[in-house]
């Protein structure tokens, strides 16, 4: 209703009061209507012969007695004896008798039916007492004269209570959607108490039922959206735990062949036993193996730092000289290792709030990967600028043609975003098949 109705209410207590006030105003008019048709309603019942009451019988009876009757040498008591008028007292019943020639007015025979005027105001719209079409009016011919007989029907009364309560009870059945609708919509909050609980106890695959576009459906809506997140949390927690322990178990392994390994070429040099020039060879090797730990113990602290809980950081004035004097450290190095370096830092003033340990981590993964995977052939570009107010960091560089090799998980690049992003910047990472490029955004201060 609401995509068909622009602008149709959300809200359950006012969806209710609309629908109450329509059913109410429709059970009104129904109750109103019906009502009017009661006249109507009593004449059926008559002439299907519900009610017992056959006027033509009763006059042709009459009429059959009256022939023998003088009726000027009767009273009115002996009339009623004869004409068994008694028989005809059901309550709703009695007959008058006029003058056929002067239509003067004779008598009156069996009480009058005093009709209740509570009844009469209460359950019935119309006059009761005189309604055309329910009397029965005939000339009857006695031995000495000619009557009008009329005979007056109340039989109407039968039928006042009854069809009215009928008729309230049809209106009523018009606000039946107020409860119908509001049973659906606690069955409906039932069904998502059952589903919360679901979710409580653990099971993150269920979804939430959502029905209708009210707060209900919206709550659940949301509830669902809850479920989606906190399931993906658990999967990425449950990723991160199993990435954990597989680093672990492979540290271990990995980080006893080094260990074991120096450990014994430690003992051969403590010893004093062989030559100098297995001695040089010998600390040579214990420097490989030492890079190969220290490797090792960084990929640790950035699975650690990519997957584990984020903690507060605490953040400081760093000026753009001292990043700039890093990068010159790294890119001196780099070059001792046969890379060409172009540095263009069209900035040299300005601060930022970020953590120096943070940078040197940064910085340190940026040229691990470069010595890993930057094609040594070609230069590598580092530009420091300031654009728009934020100090921009871009690196450049040819992949090697053998890059497939050089096995990669992504975890450096990993740490390195989670480290920007904890001092306020952003990463872009783009790159296709030969080159990579990174920029980093921090804002002034």
């Amino acid at each position: 209703m609401r995509k068909r109705i622009p602008g149709f209410p959300t809200k359950v207590t006012i969806r209710v009061l609309l629908l109450l006030l329509f059913c109410a105003s429709l059970s009104i008019c129904c109750f109103r209507y019906l009502m009017q048709w009661q006249t109507w309603t009593y004449f059926q019942l008559l002439e299907g012969g519900f009610l017992g009451y056959d006027p033509e019988k009763i006059m042709q009876e009459i009429s059959e007695k009256a022939k023998n009757i003088t009726f000027h040498e009767l009273s009115q008591k002996q009339l009623e004896e004869i004409l068994d008028l008694q028989k005809y007292d059901d309550g709703y019943t009695y007959f008058s008798f006029y003058d056929a020639q002067s239509g003067d007015f004779q008598f009156r025979t069996i009480a009058s039916v005093d009709w209740n005027h509570f009844d009469n105001t209460i359950f019935w719209y119309h006059d009761v007492a005189y309604n055309s079409g329910m009397d029965y009016m005939e000339f009857v011919d006695f031995a000495d004269t000619t009557e009008q007989i009329i005979i007056y029907s109340m039989h109407q009364a039968k039928i006042v209570i009854p069809y009215f309560f009928i008729v309230f009870f049809i209106s009523i059945m018009c606000l039946l959607p107020v409860p119908v609708y509001i049973w659906g919509r606690m069955r409906y909050v039932r069904r998502i108490k059952d589903e919360i609980q679901v979710m409580a106890d653990g099971d993150l695959e269920h979804p939430i039922t959502v029905k209708g576009q009210d707060e209900l459906g919206i709550l659940a809506k949301n509830l669902d959206g809850m479920r989606v997140a906190l399931e993906e949390n658990s999967r990425k927690e449950q990723e991160g735990q199993r990435a954990n322990q597989e680093l672990i178990r492979s540290l271990s392994h990995d980080l006893r062949t080094p260990l074991t390994t120096l450990y014994g070429y430690l003992e051969i040099l403590e010893q004093n036993k062989c030559s100098q020039e297995k001695q040089i060879d010998y600390l040579a090797r214990c420097i490989t193996k030492v890079e190969e730990i220290r490797i090792l113990s960084d990929k640790m602290f950035e699975y650690a730092f990519v997957y584990g809980k984020e903690e507060g950081v605490e953040l400081t004035e760093i000026y753009l000289k001292e990043l700039l004097e890093e990068l010159e450290q790294n890119r001196e190095f780099l070059e001792l290792k046969g890379f060409s370096v172009q540095t263009e830092f069209l900035a040299e003033e300005g601060k930022i709030m970020g953590n120096v340990m943070f940078f040197q981590r940064i910085f340190s993964n940026l040229f691990t990967n470069i010595l890993k995977y930057a094609d040594q052939d070609q230069s590598i570009v580092w530009t420091v600028k300031v654009d728009r107010g934020m100090l921009c960091f871009l690196f450049w560089n040819q992949k090697l043609r053998s890059r497939k090799l050089v096995e990669s998980n992504g975890i450096g690049l990993k740490s390195v975003r989670r480290m920007v992003e904890l001092q306020n910047g952003s990463v872009f990472m783009t790159g296709d098949g030969d080159h990579f490029a990174l920029t980093m955004k921090f804002p002034l201060i």
